[in-house]
């Protein structure tokens, strides 16, 4: 998941402000040699209602965001075409799951929140009553005063008169001496508190201020500026933020602010979980949403989440509102432009690519990005122009590859990962495109990707199942070419780490999202060992591909293609016995499974190829023919030879391998004692057998 820098803004201004002020100098009072005691007196970490026995005043409502102006011959007709064609448009998914057992539930569900502080509570008045596995949400309080409730009225009947007052922009900021704490520097907006910044006489270690704080249970936000120094945590649940010395190892706390619960930390961890904790992640997004129904981001993480979890029409729609939210943002469009090719909607989604490469406000990362996802649908569409796509791909290369030296921790570590995404998509494009030399130039390419890999996990902090994205790429890229190299490293590293981070996943929904990529991935693994006829590794790989399709199966059934992929790996299973054994009794359970799967409605795309297909249906064919069932081999070789013929007249085959198809008709015509229609598919083999005399 790309991380935008744009969600660290509000915690890096607030801590380098913090940074740049430094230690306040005030008169008397003695400052301590050790460092204070912090306790649960001193900053306390109950709810709202047990922070003073005063009613609190009536808090500032969450924050919505502005409204975006109306696109300029930009909107997003396509959407709402998309949905009517799939689903009614309702505000209730189809089949919504619980979170607890797998699934993304759509997010105008009630959010469960419990113990909010008060300008959350208006938000969550109707949600559900609050599940065994609900988020405490327990807004912090330092001596009855609660940033977000208590006036400064109340503030100075409690800590009598500040030390120092300073004015700022909209209010002032105080300065008190509390208990055993050095000192608070409070910030007053419109007659209310704020924020509380608790400075420490010396710095503590975090582990020991989130002891003392009883923080344990609660998991924090990292907080870095864009060059990617680490300044802080933040706490989102208690609304405690950890200001940390500049470079100190282990990480010092110098300072803590206590601000109101705010929805952009729970959104800015969603984002940070979005990678493999799908349960997690969804979480915090019902959270923000509770707080901020508007905001348009957290719309556009449940979208990627959503369609990383298989449920396309959830995603669809939250895509949608992060857009009519802010109609200008190019980083949504580009995840509307992959929920549209994802359900084969790949005309929609080049539309929305378009638009973001000709904006003039896109950043040249998300410019190069959208050149990536354009050649990926160019490539994946029925037309199967891997020339152009090759082409965009490489656009996306030559734009991206700047970026990868940049200064900023965040575009640099985004870049280079487009990168490896490019040079995968450039080897699937010569791998399965018309070209010379095949066998030598994808592998090139996929070492290139692999050392970028290699170099994002290193010095980027990537996420070590990039090394698994590879290995998925480069078996289905070396699947297109008929002659392929030895792939045997490929799939050693596919079938280690597939199993390794199945096993580690911990999330049941990205557990099954990982199972179903890595079963199509063993799937084309199969396709390999068939063609260099190692079938009993063809057999080993089909087999656990076949385990992965199940245990992936709820991330894919939503999606268009998922019968055709397990029809497809059925056939294969069956092809090891029928042209590697002969077996054509067991290659028949496998081809009874997969015809039914493989006859199911496609939308057009590269993956249903009409050649491909139809050399499929006559190969089984052949089994169902040995074995007596002559009708049903009969209407698949029938069948088959229409697609080939389609293909032929397409220019995707040549017509000589029609020969096969109508020699086969013309056996079994005669078999079944129809020598007409039998002469005729012979004569018609032998036509296309003949060369042709000039």
């Amino acid at each position: 998941m790309r991380f935008d820098v744009r969600q660290r803004a509000r915690w890096a201004a607030l801590l380098i402000g913090v940074l740049a002020i430094g230690p306040m100098s005030l008169p008397a009072a003695p400052i301590e040699d050790e460092p204070p005691e912090l306790s649960v007196e001193d900053v306390d970490v109950s709810s709202a209602d047990d922070a003073s026995d005063e009613e609190p005043s009536e808090g500032a409502e969450a924050n919505d965001a502005p409204d975006s102006e109306e696109p300029a011959g930009d909107d997003v007709p396509e959407v709402m075409e998309a949905e009517s064609t799939d689903e009614p448009a309702t505000d209730e998914p189809a089949e919504p799951r619980d979170s607890n057992t797998g699934g993304v539930i759509d997010l105008d569900a009630p959010a469960p929140l419990r113990s909010v502080p008060q300008q959350t509570r208006q938000a969550a008045a109707e949600a559900e009553p609050a599940q065994d596995d609900s988020l405490s949400i327990d807004a912090a309080s330092l001596e009855s005063v609660q940033p977000g409730s208590t006036t400064r009225q109340e503030l100075q009947a409690q800590w009598g008169k500040a030390r120092k007052i300073e004015k700022i922009v909209g209010g002032v900021r105080a300065t008190y001496r509390v208990k055993s704490l050095d000192l608070v520097r409070v910030t007053i907006i419109d007659n209310v508190v704020e924020s509380m910044a608790i400075h420490l006489n010396k710095p503590m270690l975090v582990e020991a201020v989130v002891g003392q704080l009883q923080l344990d249970d609660i998991e924090p936000v990292e907080v870095f500026d864009d060059n990617g120094q680490l300044l802080g945590q933040v706490f989102p649940e208690r609304g405690i933020l950890c200001g940390f010395t500049p470079k100190s190892d282990p990480p010092r706390v110098f300072e803590i602010i206590v601000e109101p619960i705010d929805a952009q930390p729970f959104l800015v961890r969603a984002e940070a979980r979005l990678h493999a904790r799908y349960r997690d992640c969804f979480s915090d997004l019902k959270q923000v949403i509770a707080m901020a129904p508007n905001t348009d981001r957290a719309h556009w993480v449940h979208a990627e989440l959503a369609l990383a979890a298989g449920e396309p029409a959830t995603a669809l729609k939250s895509a949608a509102r992060a857009i009519e939210l802010d109609p200008k943002e190019p980083e949504y469009r580009l995840t509307l432009a992959k929920i549209l090719a994802s359900t084969g909607g790949y005309s929609q989604a080049i539309a929305q690519l378009r638009g973001v490469v000709e904006a003039k406000h896109a950043s040249p990362l998300l410019v190069a990005r959208a050149y990536c996802q354009w050649g990926d649908c160019v490539g994946a569409t029925q037309d199967r122009d891997y020339q152009q796509a090759l082409q965009l791909h490489m656009q996306a290369i030559k734009l991206v590859q700047p970026l990868t030296s940049s200064p900023q921790t965040s575009t640099r570590g985004a870049a280079k990962e487009l990168l490896l995404d490019a040079n995968l998509a450039v080897a699937h494009d010569i791998g399965w495109g018309h070209w010379n030399q095949k066998s030598k130039v994808v592998p090139k390419w996929l070492d290139k990707a692999a050392a970028v890999a290699e170099d994002i996990v290193a010095h980027e902090q990537g996420a070590e199942d990039l090394q698994l994205r590879v290995s998925e790429r480069a078996v289905t890229a070396l699947a297109g070419i008929s002659e392929p190299p030895d792939p045997i490293n490929w799939i050693q590293s596919l079938t280690s780490l597939g199993a390794k981070t199945l096993e580690e996943a911990k999330d049941p929904v990205y557990k099954a999202h990982i199972a179903w990529q890595l079963g199509v991935a063993l799937s084309d693994g199969v396709e390999i060992e068939n063609a260099l006829h190692h079938s009993d590794k063809a057999l080993e790989l089909g087999l656990l591909a076949m385990t992965c399709f199940e245990q992936g199966a709820e991330a894919a059934k939503q999606f268009p293609t998922y019968d055709f992929l397990r029809g497809r790996l059925y056939y294969r299973l069956g092809a090891i016995f029928a042209m590697e054994r002969a077996d054509h009794k067991q290659a028949i359970t496998w081809f009874e499974k997969a015809v039914p799967l493989l006859e199911s409605p496609v939308p057009p795309c590269a993956l249903f190829d009409p050649a491909r297909q139809g050399e499929t249906l006559v190969s089984m064919a052949v089994s169902f023919w040995e074995l007596s069932n002559r009708r049903e081999a009969l209407r698949l070789t029938r069948e088959g030879v229409k697609l080939m013929e389609q293909a032929a007249d397409d220019g995707l085959m040549s017509k000589s391998a029609l020969a096969i198809p109508y020699g086969n008709l013309a056996s079994m015509h005669e078999q079944l004692g129809e020598s007409q229609e039998a002469q005729r598919f012979a004569d018609m083999a032998a036509r296309l057998e003949t060369p042709t005399k000039k």
